[in-house]
């Protein structure tokens, strides 16, 4: 919402349409979303919080598949003679070439990206040459337009709804609206979900590449629970779990440990990539209700690293071993790469070694 009440400030709009789209082209709609008219109202919602913002129903009254190009058609029609914008973020943008009927959607818009300030240089790279791509090829206009709200997409949002952390993400009526109606699966009881059902929840949650390795880790813990006697129905649980997080962005992570009060030294905060181990004990909380420091949670899947054969012995061995080595190869590895290694990892090291000397 921040981004369009910018894109309303700085572009002077006279009006911002936000339409929900019939049946999106390229994806299916995820489990759990609500029917047409329902998100339609949750927009309603939305747009009462953004000055000059209106709803629209104009691709929900469309059958078929939702495409832009057909959308920026109609509108020209109806608003013949007004400066049409179409507003995406970074990734839309550079995928833009690539939509159905890109020119005729140039022909009757201006596209305008919203970016961050503070855009790592080489993406601010692609933009301008996509920018020139599409100026060039397509005749297109572009603009760029500041943005501080943070990056967002659907599916982030989505994720964040799981976890009941999204913030100000959304609007206290929408919110609101989505926990009356338990839309995209909020307000289940998720430690009660059957296994193959906690599965598919958290593959939707993760990134694709992750998924070969949280599935390796989820078998991994059910070996390991049957070896050393720990609790054998819970463990490839926590297998699955422990990752839940990794496709969240930094910030989106620091908000979900900001939301749940778990406590960050000046470490974590300027290494975001470590939240998403924090906040997996959390999880497994979450959806299994189980937590500790026991077994289940000395979980090591199969892994392609340099000395890796050495660690999966000691899995067999010892776990605590076995944790042992795989922190030390870590710290190995950061101070290799010149990189600054957490204080709790350090202490960790310490105290295992103590325990495995006795």
């Amino acid at each position: 919402m921040q981004a369009a009440r910018q894109a309303v400030e700085l572009l002077n709009l006279d009006k911002l349409l936000l339409i929900p789209d019939h049946a999106p082209p390229h994806k299916t709609m995820p489990e759990g979303t609500p029917a047409a008219q329902e998100r339609l109202e949750l927009v309603r919602l939305t747009a009462r919080e953004i000055p000059r913002a209106e709803a629209s129903d104009l691709e929900l009254l469309r059958e078929g598949r939702s495409y832009t190009a057909d959308t920026v058609e109609l509108l020209h029609r109806t608003y013949p003679g007004d400066e049409l914008f179409l507003l995406m973020g970074t990734d839309m943008f550079l995928a833009f070439p690539q939509w159905r009927e890109p020119e005729k959607i140039c022909r009757y818009a201006t596209l305008v990206v919203m970016l961050r300030e503070r855009e790592e240089p080489k993406l601010q790279q692609e933009l301008q040459a996509q920018a020139q791509h599409i100026r060039k090829k397509l005749d297109g206009k572009v603009k760029f337009l500041k943005n501080e709200a943070l990056p967002m997409a659907s599916t982030d949002v989505r994720r964040m709804l799981t976890f009941q952390a999204v913030g100000d993400m959304l609007t206290p009526a929408v919110l609101e609206r989505i926990r009356t109606f338990g839309f995209y699966g909020v307000g289940r009881d998720l430690r009660a979900l059957p296994m193959e059902l906690l599965e598919a929840e958290v593959v939707r949650l993760l990134g694709p590449k992750r998924v070969p390795h949280v599935l390796g880790c989820r078998d991994t813990a059910a070996r390991l629970a049957e070896q050393y006697g720990a609790n054998v129905p819970d463990a490839p649980r926590a297998g699955l779990l422990h990752d839940v997080t990794k496709a969240l962005p930094p910030e989106l992570q620091l908000q979900l440990c900001r939301e749940y009060g778990i406590p960050l030294d000046p470490f974590s905060r300027d290494n975001p990539k470590t939240l998403q181990g924090r906040f997996g004990a959390v999880a497994q909380g979450f959806y299994v209700g189980i937590g500790g420091s026991g077994a289940d949670e000395k979980i090591i899947s199969q892994r392609g690293h340099t000395g890796v054969e050495r660690l999966r012995a000691a899995v067999d061995r010892d776990l605590d071993l076995a944790v042992l080595l795989g922190l030390e190869m870590t710290v190995e590895m950061l101070r290799h790469q010149g990189r600054r290694v957490a204080r709790d990892s350090l202490e960790a090291i310490e105290s295992l070694r103590a325990g495995c000397a006795q």
